[in-house]
């Protein structure tokens, strides 16, 4: 990976002890918002208050332990980055579903079921690599910004009137105040104050709100009961499984797997200048990490998990994107565990406050989509996939009512922004990919000076498929030195045939001629930091910079072919 400038922290840096605390603390400061929809499954399972908050604790602890899996980057779990997961609104209506056939005991075992689920993605996703392209992994983290920037504006604008006794002026006052100090300090902010932009705003808002009176008297109370001191135990050991409510659980897995390989993508994108395309180790890491994550919140008895996108948004704004940061939220809510009222206190932030928050990292959301999206040229077909998908999506939030008379089973795949948009991209995908493989083909004599027209040909085609220009220099360089060596060996006896074919993300080029095969001694060793890549041929390796993602060199009956797969 090549460090972005803009970055104070890359992903393999270690921040001074002094700072990562806070760090720290700014990730969980955001984090726990998202506890709320813990608190939401708990109201509607009527627990006891007591019961509520060593869920939360409990909660809290899974949090922590999901954040340090998803950092690991060795082995076959974790990204490797600062990924972090929250209680995912992914997981929302299939808990309430699931609360209402078997209480709370069935919501904890079909979390350990979707947790596993999702782990089993990671395994198959390599045979899934053609349907998540650049461009819907980009409409999923632009679906994921739209989601959150529109959360945060409803509460801003106080959609559905919960303020309570507070003045609307005040509460958009706040929000606005609150917004604008978290933007400035991204924008304008040197040092100390643009790497805590976002817990810095939160303060200033926490701060203005008090004497706006926007915390009500049940939020004093609420803190006043909450015990300074608690020793988390499991309360809800037994789970319970139920098919009937399979289904809902499943379609949540997979669009937590999906909200993954966008977020382990973002997070690869920031984290290099030179970044081209996805790296599918890392991606398969993140979802078993998250997968496991969110089994362990079930055993622990809490709803599902998933990868944060606040969180990579965060990293993005204040340039800190350290994996050792998880370090810090593993222990500041491990410390929060134990401390109910501490943990209360982010409970009973002001709306105006938290939306202001989600606007922030909606909108970093909104652009790392664009940017991933545009990575690729927009033709027609990536055009009509995120535009289509996007809007569709959008008319949940538009026409939430006509959605909401849909068959029960379509319930789970058309119940948010997120979903839809996904659904379909992969679907449009797929359907635009029928009859979108272009191909190429020219021959030439056998000659050494054949190849100024075959450079021209891959020019040529490269530019009209619009390949990736250090794909297409690649792919020359390779082809160039394979027709060296057959030059140089007089193995062709007549016309030398190439054949191009691009079919995203696959490049294919073969070489044909008459004669004898490829076979030209050895070159020597490959160098140790590229022994674990795949060469074109033995005979190559002395070019060992020029690797292809795979290759072969065939003959039969003196017909010999060369494929090269880019």
């Amino acid at each position: 990976m090549k460090r972005p400038e803009n970055l104070i922290y890359a992903v393999d840096e270690l921040p001074p002890l002094a700072k990562l605390p806070i760090l720290g603390l700014q990730q969980v400061a955001l984090i726990s918002i998202y506890l709320i929809l813990l608190v939401i499954v708990l109201r509607h399972a009527d627990t006891p208050p007591e019961l509520a908050r060593q869920t939360i604790s409990l909660g809290m602890i899974a949090l922590g332990l999901g954040a340090l899996l998803q950092a690991l980057w060795k082995g076959p779990i974790g990204s490797g980055y600062l990924a972090p997961p929250v209680c995912s609104a992914i997981y929302l209506q299939a808990s309430l579903t699931a609360l209402k056939v078997g209480g709370l005991p069935l919501v904890f075992g079909m979390t350990m079921v979707a947790g596993a689920l999702e782990s089993l993605l990671a395994w198959v996703l390599p045979r899934l690599r053609k349907i998540f392209p650049p461009v819907v992994s980009g409409v999923i983290i632009m679906a994921v910004g739209f989601e959150i920037g529109l959360i945060g504006i409803k509460d801003v604008l106080n959609v559905g009137g919960h303020l309570g006794h507070a003045s609307f002026a005040n509460h958009f006052l706040v929000a606005n105040l609150t917004l604008a100090a978290m933007v400035g300090l991204s924008i304008w902010g040197r040092g100390f104050s643009r790497l805590f932009c976002i817990i810095l705003g939160v303060l200033i808002g926490v701060v203005t709100a008090i004497p706006l009176g926007l915390f009500s008297p049940g939020d004093w109370a609420d803190l006043a009961h909450a015990p300074l001191f608690a020793l988390p135990r499991l309360h809800y050991p037994a789970s319970s499984f139920d098919l009937s409510v399979f289904l809902p659980f499943f379609v949540a897995a997979i669009a937590a797997g999906l909200r993954t390989v966008g977020i382990v993508t973002t997070a690869q994108q920031i984290n290099d200048t030179d970044w081209v395309k996805p790296e599918m180790k890392s991606i398969r890491g993140g979802i078993l990490a998250d997968g496991l994550g969110c089994l362990i919140a079930g055993a622990l008895g809490s709803t599902g998990l998933s990868s944060s996108p606040s969180s990579v948004g965060i990293s993005q704004a204040t340039g800190a994107t350290s994996r050792y940061i998880a370090l810090a939220i593993a222990a500041w809510f491990g410390f929060l565990a134990f401390f109910p009222k501490l943990a209360m206190a982010f409970l009973v932030l002001p709306v105006a406050v938290t939306g202001a928050a989600l606007i922030f990292t909606g909108s970093i959301l909104l652009g790392s989509g664009v940017k991933l999206i545009t990575s690729r040229p927009l033709d027609t077909r990536r055009t009509f996939i995120f535009g289509t998908s996007l809007l569709l999506g959008l008319s949940h939030e538009v026409f939430p009512a006509y959605y909401g008379t849909l068959a029960p089973w379509l319930q789970p795949l058309t119940g948010s922004c997120l979903a839809i948009a996904t659904l379909v991209a992969i679907l449009l995908n797929l359907i635009f990919r029928l009859g979108n493989r272009r191909t190429g083909s020219l021959s030439v004599a056998g000659n050494e000076k054949a190849w100024t027209q075959i450079e021209g040909f891959l020019q040529k085609q490269g530019e009209t498929w619009e390949l990736r220009p250090e794909m297409l220099a690649l792919a020359s360089r390779i082809a160039k030195e394979a027709w060296d060596l057959i030059m140089a060996h007089r193995l062709s006896q007549g016309p030398v045939a190439l054949e191009l074919s691009f079919d995203e993300p696959e490049f294919r080029l073969e070489i044909s001629y008459h004669g004898a095969p490829l076979n030209p001694p050895a070159m020597g060793p490959m160098p140790a930091e590229v022994s674990e890549t795949i060469p074109f041929s033995e005979g190559l390796s002395g070019s060992w910079r020029c690797f292809c993602h795979d290759s072969s060199c065939d003959e039969q009956g003196g017909d010999c072919r060369i494929t090269l797969v880019f």
